[in-house]
Protein backbone atom coordinates (compact mmCIF):
# COMPACT_ATOMS: atom_id res chain seq x y z
CA UNK A 1 0.00 0.00 0.00
CA UNK A 2 1.10 3.54 -0.60
CA UNK A 3 3.02 4.89 2.37
CA UNK A 4 1.17 7.29 4.62
CA UNK A 5 2.17 10.92 4.68
CA UNK A 6 4.37 12.11 7.50
CA UNK A 7 1.30 13.50 9.22
CA UNK A 8 -0.63 10.26 9.52
CA UNK A 9 -4.43 10.47 9.74
CA UNK A 10 -6.03 9.90 13.12
CA UNK A 11 -7.74 6.56 13.59
CA UNK A 12 -11.48 6.59 14.20
CA UNK A 13 -13.25 3.92 16.24
CA UNK A 14 -16.03 1.87 14.66
CA UNK A 15 -18.80 3.66 16.52
CA UNK A 16 -17.54 7.00 15.23
CA UNK A 17 -17.95 6.11 11.53
CA UNK A 18 -19.58 9.19 10.07
CA UNK A 19 -19.98 11.46 7.09
CA UNK A 20 -16.34 12.54 7.34
CA UNK A 21 -15.16 9.06 6.42
CA UNK A 22 -17.76 8.85 3.67
CA UNK A 23 -16.17 11.99 2.24
CA UNK A 24 -12.52 10.98 2.67
CA UNK A 25 -12.78 7.24 2.20
CA UNK A 26 -11.14 4.91 4.70
CA UNK A 27 -9.06 1.84 5.34
CA UNK A 28 -9.43 -0.63 8.20
CA UNK A 29 -6.74 -1.71 10.60
CA UNK A 30 -7.00 -4.33 13.34
CA UNK A 31 -5.02 -3.22 16.39
CA UNK A 32 -4.26 -4.86 19.72
CA UNK A 33 -4.68 -2.82 22.89
CA UNK A 34 -2.59 -3.01 26.06
CA UNK A 35 -4.86 -5.69 27.51
CA UNK A 36 -4.43 -7.89 24.45
CA UNK A 37 -7.87 -7.17 23.06
CA UNK A 38 -8.43 -6.44 19.39
CA UNK A 39 -10.14 -3.37 18.01
CA UNK A 40 -10.97 -2.34 14.47
CA UNK A 41 -10.01 1.24 13.66
CA UNK A 42 -10.89 3.31 10.62
CA UNK A 43 -8.21 5.53 9.10
CA UNK A 44 -9.22 8.29 6.66
CA UNK A 45 -7.48 7.87 3.32
CA UNK A 46 -4.61 10.14 2.47
CA UNK A 47 -4.65 11.77 -0.96
CA UNK A 48 -1.97 9.31 -2.07
CA UNK A 49 -4.16 6.38 -1.02
CA UNK A 50 -7.13 7.94 -2.82
CA UNK A 51 -5.11 8.31 -6.02
CA UNK A 52 -3.58 4.83 -5.83
CA UNK A 53 -5.79 2.64 -3.63
CA UNK A 54 -4.88 -0.90 -2.73
CA UNK A 55 -6.97 -3.76 -1.41
CA UNK A 56 -8.61 -2.72 1.86
CA UNK A 57 -9.06 0.92 0.86
CA UNK A 58 -12.69 2.06 0.71
CA UNK A 59 -13.04 4.99 -1.66
CA UNK A 60 -15.27 7.97 -0.80
CA UNK A 61 -18.82 7.93 -2.07
CA UNK A 62 -22.21 9.62 -1.84
CA UNK A 63 -25.59 8.92 -3.41
CA UNK A 64 -24.87 10.98 -6.55
CA UNK A 65 -21.48 9.35 -6.96
CA UNK A 66 -22.77 5.82 -6.43
CA UNK A 67 -25.92 6.21 -8.55
CA UNK A 68 -24.02 7.81 -11.43
CA UNK A 69 -21.24 5.22 -11.37
CA UNK A 70 -23.71 2.34 -11.24
CA UNK A 71 -25.89 3.73 -14.02
CA UNK A 72 -22.99 4.35 -16.40
CA UNK A 73 -21.56 0.90 -15.75
CA UNK A 74 -24.89 -0.88 -16.27
CA UNK A 75 -25.76 1.08 -19.42
CA UNK A 76 -22.40 0.27 -21.00
CA UNK A 77 -22.46 -3.35 -19.85
CA UNK A 78 -25.77 -3.79 -21.64
CA UNK A 79 -24.42 -1.99 -24.72
CA UNK A 80 -21.52 -4.44 -24.96
CA UNK A 81 -23.28 -7.54 -23.64
CA UNK A 82 -22.84 -9.38 -26.95
CA UNK A 83 -19.20 -8.40 -27.36
CA UNK A 84 -16.99 -11.09 -25.88
CA UNK A 85 -13.92 -8.89 -26.27
CA UNK A 86 -15.26 -5.84 -24.43
CA UNK A 87 -15.48 -5.47 -20.66
CA UNK A 88 -16.95 -2.70 -18.52
CA UNK A 89 -15.63 -2.61 -14.96
CA UNK A 90 -16.27 -0.50 -11.88
CA UNK A 91 -14.01 0.03 -8.87
CA UNK A 92 -11.47 -2.49 -10.14
CA UNK A 93 -7.81 -1.84 -9.31
CA UNK A 94 -5.78 -1.46 -12.51
CA UNK A 95 -2.09 -2.36 -12.35
CA UNK A 96 -0.44 -0.60 -15.28
CA UNK A 97 3.00 -2.16 -15.00
CA UNK A 98 4.63 1.18 -15.84
CA UNK A 99 7.66 2.17 -13.80
CA UNK A 100 6.84 5.07 -11.50
CA UNK A 101 3.09 4.89 -12.18
CA UNK A 102 1.12 3.39 -9.33
CA UNK A 103 -2.22 1.59 -9.49
CA UNK A 104 -5.58 3.30 -10.02
CA UNK A 105 -9.14 2.24 -9.24
CA UNK A 106 -11.41 4.01 -11.76
CA UNK A 107 -15.11 4.45 -11.10
CA UNK A 108 -15.75 2.97 -14.56
CA UNK A 109 -13.38 1.74 -17.23
CA UNK A 110 -13.99 0.14 -20.61
CA UNK A 111 -11.53 -2.37 -22.05
CA UNK A 112 -11.38 -3.63 -25.63
CA UNK A 113 -9.49 -6.72 -26.72
CA UNK A 114 -10.26 -8.93 -23.71
CA UNK A 115 -9.41 -12.60 -24.00
CA UNK A 116 -11.51 -13.75 -21.02
CA UNK A 117 -14.39 -11.38 -20.42
CA UNK A 118 -16.08 -13.46 -17.71
CA UNK A 119 -12.94 -14.23 -15.70
CA UNK A 120 -13.11 -13.51 -11.98
CA UNK A 121 -10.93 -10.48 -11.30
CA UNK A 122 -9.98 -8.75 -8.06
CA UNK A 123 -7.60 -6.56 -10.06
CA UNK A 124 -6.79 -5.88 -13.69
CA UNK A 125 -3.14 -6.59 -14.46
CA UNK A 126 -2.36 -5.03 -17.84
CA UNK A 127 0.70 -7.20 -18.52
CA UNK A 128 -1.33 -10.39 -18.00
CA UNK A 129 -4.45 -9.23 -19.83
CA UNK A 130 -2.56 -8.07 -22.89
CA UNK A 131 -4.74 -4.98 -23.11
CA UNK A 132 -5.68 -1.94 -21.02
CA UNK A 133 -8.61 0.44 -20.50
CA UNK A 134 -9.39 2.54 -23.54
CA UNK A 135 -11.79 4.81 -21.63
CA UNK A 136 -11.77 5.77 -17.96
CA UNK A 137 -14.58 7.67 -16.24
CA UNK A 138 -14.36 9.28 -12.82
CA UNK A 139 -17.13 10.91 -10.81
CA UNK A 140 -15.40 13.66 -8.87
CA UNK A 141 -15.04 13.14 -5.13
CA UNK A 142 -15.53 16.60 -3.54
CA UNK A 143 -12.72 16.07 -1.03
CA UNK A 144 -10.27 15.19 -3.83
CA UNK A 145 -11.48 17.41 -6.66
CA UNK A 146 -7.96 18.47 -7.67
CA UNK A 147 -6.80 14.85 -7.80
CA UNK A 148 -9.66 13.85 -10.11
CA UNK A 149 -9.54 16.95 -12.31
CA UNK A 150 -5.81 17.57 -12.52
CA UNK A 151 -3.52 14.85 -11.17
CA UNK A 152 -5.32 11.97 -12.87
CA UNK A 153 -5.31 13.83 -16.18
CA UNK A 154 -1.52 13.51 -16.21
CA UNK A 155 -1.48 9.97 -14.86
CA UNK A 156 -4.09 8.47 -17.18
CA UNK A 157 -2.34 10.10 -20.12
CA UNK A 158 0.89 8.45 -19.02
CA UNK A 159 -0.95 5.14 -18.73
CA UNK A 160 -2.03 5.49 -22.36
CA UNK A 161 -5.78 5.66 -21.72
CA UNK A 162 -7.29 7.01 -24.96
CA UNK A 163 -10.06 9.03 -23.33
CA UNK A 164 -10.56 10.27 -19.77
CA UNK A 165 -14.04 11.52 -18.86
CA UNK A 166 -14.82 13.45 -15.69
CA UNK A 167 -18.27 14.07 -14.22
CA UNK A 168 -18.23 16.80 -11.60
CA UNK A 169 -21.06 18.02 -9.40
CA UNK A 170 -20.35 21.00 -7.18
CA UNK A 171 -22.27 23.61 -5.27
CA UNK A 172 -21.73 27.23 -6.25
CA UNK A 173 -23.63 30.10 -4.65
CA UNK A 174 -26.21 27.68 -3.34
CA UNK A 175 -26.78 26.07 -6.74
CA UNK A 176 -25.80 22.58 -7.85
CA UNK A 177 -23.75 22.65 -11.04
CA UNK A 178 -23.09 19.56 -13.14
CA UNK A 179 -20.21 19.44 -15.60
CA UNK A 180 -18.81 16.82 -17.96
CA UNK A 181 -15.19 17.16 -19.08
CA UNK A 182 -13.22 15.00 -21.46
CA UNK A 183 -9.63 14.54 -22.58
CA UNK A 184 -8.39 12.60 -25.59
CA UNK A 185 -4.89 11.26 -26.06
CA UNK A 186 -2.95 13.04 -28.78
CA UNK A 187 0.75 12.28 -29.31
CA UNK A 188 1.21 11.07 -25.76
CA UNK A 189 -0.61 13.86 -23.93
CA UNK A 190 -4.23 14.80 -23.37
CA UNK A 191 -6.04 17.49 -25.29
CA UNK A 192 -9.38 18.76 -23.91
CA UNK A 193 -12.54 17.94 -25.87
CA UNK A 194 -14.94 20.86 -26.18
CA UNK A 195 -18.56 20.15 -25.20
CA UNK A 196 -21.46 20.93 -27.53
CA UNK A 197 -23.98 23.69 -26.87
CA UNK A 198 -25.86 21.42 -24.45
CA UNK A 199 -22.76 20.67 -22.40
CA UNK A 200 -22.39 17.13 -23.75
CA UNK A 201 -19.09 15.62 -24.80
CA UNK A 202 -18.52 13.03 -27.51
CA UNK A 203 -16.62 9.90 -26.54
CA UNK A 204 -15.00 8.81 -29.77
CA UNK A 205 -13.83 5.41 -28.55
CA UNK A 206 -17.36 4.39 -27.51
CA UNK A 207 -19.28 6.39 -30.14
CA UNK A 208 -21.55 7.90 -27.49
CA UNK A 209 -22.48 11.36 -26.27
CA UNK A 210 -22.30 11.86 -22.51
CA UNK A 211 -24.08 14.64 -20.68
CA UNK A 212 -26.14 15.58 -17.65
CA UNK A 213 -29.89 16.23 -17.78
CA UNK A 214 -31.88 17.32 -14.73
CA UNK A 215 -29.19 16.00 -12.40
CA UNK A 216 -28.80 12.60 -14.04
CA UNK A 217 -26.21 11.26 -16.44
CA UNK A 218 -27.32 10.51 -20.00
CA UNK A 219 -25.55 8.46 -22.66
CA UNK A 220 -26.72 8.80 -26.25
CA UNK A 221 -25.93 6.94 -29.47
CA UNK A 222 -23.32 8.84 -31.42
CA UNK A 223 -24.98 8.44 -34.81
CA UNK A 224 -28.65 8.93 -33.90
CA UNK A 225 -28.59 10.89 -30.65
CA UNK A 226 -31.03 8.36 -29.17
CA UNK A 227 -30.60 7.82 -25.42
CA UNK A 228 -29.12 4.50 -24.37
CA UNK A 229 -31.71 2.92 -22.05
CA UNK A 230 -31.07 3.12 -18.33
CA UNK A 231 -31.75 0.16 -16.03
CA UNK A 232 -34.80 2.03 -14.70
CA UNK A 233 -36.17 2.60 -18.21
CA UNK A 234 -35.69 -1.07 -19.08
CA UNK A 235 -37.48 -2.13 -15.91
CA UNK A 236 -40.38 0.22 -16.73
CA UNK A 237 -40.64 -1.27 -20.22
CA UNK A 238 -40.59 -4.78 -18.77
CA UNK A 239 -43.31 -3.84 -16.27
CA UNK A 240 -45.44 -2.33 -19.04
CA UNK A 241 -45.04 -5.53 -21.05
CA UNK A 242 -46.04 -7.63 -18.02
CA UNK A 243 -49.14 -5.48 -17.53
CA UNK A 244 -50.03 -5.69 -21.23
CA UNK A 245 -49.64 -9.48 -21.20
CA UNK A 246 -51.78 -9.70 -18.07
CA UNK A 247 -54.52 -7.61 -19.66
CA UNK A 248 -54.45 -9.83 -22.78
CA UNK A 249 -54.85 -12.94 -20.62
CA UNK A 250 -57.80 -11.39 -18.78
CA UNK A 251 -59.52 -10.47 -22.06
CA UNK A 252 -58.96 -13.99 -23.38
CA UNK A 253 -60.39 -15.49 -20.19
CA UNK A 254 -63.48 -13.25 -20.35
CA UNK A 255 -64.04 -14.16 -23.99
CA UNK A 256 -63.68 -17.87 -23.25
CA UNK A 257 -66.17 -17.60 -20.39
CA UNK A 258 -68.65 -15.76 -22.64
CA UNK A 259 -68.36 -18.46 -25.31
CA UNK A 260 -69.01 -21.18 -22.73
CA UNK A 261 -72.14 -19.32 -21.60
CA UNK A 262 -73.30 -19.47 -25.22
CA UNK A 263 -72.63 -23.20 -25.34
CA UNK A 264 -69.51 -22.87 -27.44
CA UNK A 265 -66.29 -24.66 -26.58
CA UNK A 266 -63.60 -21.91 -26.83
CA UNK A 267 -60.97 -24.55 -27.64
CA UNK A 268 -62.83 -25.40 -30.85
CA UNK A 269 -63.17 -21.84 -32.12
Amino acid sequence: MTALSETAPTAIAYDSLNSTLAETGWRLELVTDEQGGEKTLYFPLTEAEFLHPQEGCHLPSNTFHENTRTEIKEILQRRYAQREDVGVFGDLIVKWGIEGLEDHCPDVCVVFGLRQKEADRSEFIVSEEGTKPVVVMEIVSPRYRKADRETKVKEYARAGVEEYIIIDRRRQRGQLLDEVLSYRLEEGSYGPIAPDEEGRIFCQALDVWIGMFEGKVMLLEGATGEPLPTPQALEQLAEQERQRAGQERQRAQRLAERLRQLGINPDEV
